[in-house]
């Protein structure tokens, strides 16, 4: 898989289990952190690349737990998935500000290696098969230099590539409104292009 995964823990024995090396012959390449301040920063200084986190829910020594960390990752981009990986009990209040927070996924750590890597694999097609994905794609593939310059008005508002993308990635109004004309856009050539056939 063409992903890179980042993995936010802070019990320090995790970063030599030997799931991981099964895991790394199926990703580009595993980030260990156990400071999930350095997870963050990590995350939002590569947003360009395919990322998918496994996110400890309990953290011992950090005054930061997993739906803190859930919902700063959201803030930096809503099109990162996070798989919640635990050895923690989880009951229904913990389960609610898990998927609330947008979690992809729960798995626990005493999951087999196969499972784990299942489910980062439908983590990875789902970023693959997001429009949002697909835009924010598309946008990166342009210079930082054009993606500066105005490229769109709305109402007052004129938005360069950057600005959109900021808007695609957080989903805010404007995000969700591009998203949504997007689809019905991409529906209207699909179905047009179906019915010339």
């Amino acid at each position: 898989m063409d992903v890179t995964i980042v993995y936010i823990d802070d019990d320090k024995k995790m970063k030599n289990d030997a799931f991981l090396d099964d895991i790394e012959d199926s990703v580009n390449d595993i980030k260990f952190f156990e400071n999930p301040s350095d997870g963050l920063t990590y995350i939002k200084d590569n947003i360009d690349k395919d990322i998918v986190v496994l996110l400890d829910w309990k953290f011992n020594n950090s005054l930061m737990q997993g739906d803190k960390i859930l919902n700063d990752i959201n803030e930096i981009s809503t099109l990162v998935p996070v798989i919640v990986f635990t050895g923690a009990s989880i009951d229904a209040i913990e389960t609610n500000k898990m998927f609330k927070g947008s979690a992809f996924s729960c798995v626990p750590k005493d999951v087999s290696t196969q499972e784990l890597t299942d489910t980062i694999r439908k983590a990875h097609d789902r970023i693959q098969n997001d429009i949002r994905f697909v835009m924010e794609k598309w946008i990166l593939k342009h210079d930082e230099e054009k993606r500066n310059k105005p490229y769109m008005r709305s109402g007052d508002k004129v938005y360069t590539l950057n600005d959109i993308l900021a808007s695609i990635r957080k989903q805010d109004e404007f995000g969700k409104e591009t998203t949504r004309g997007i689809m019905t856009l991409a529906t209207e050539l699909f179905t047009n292009n179906m019915r010339g056939k």
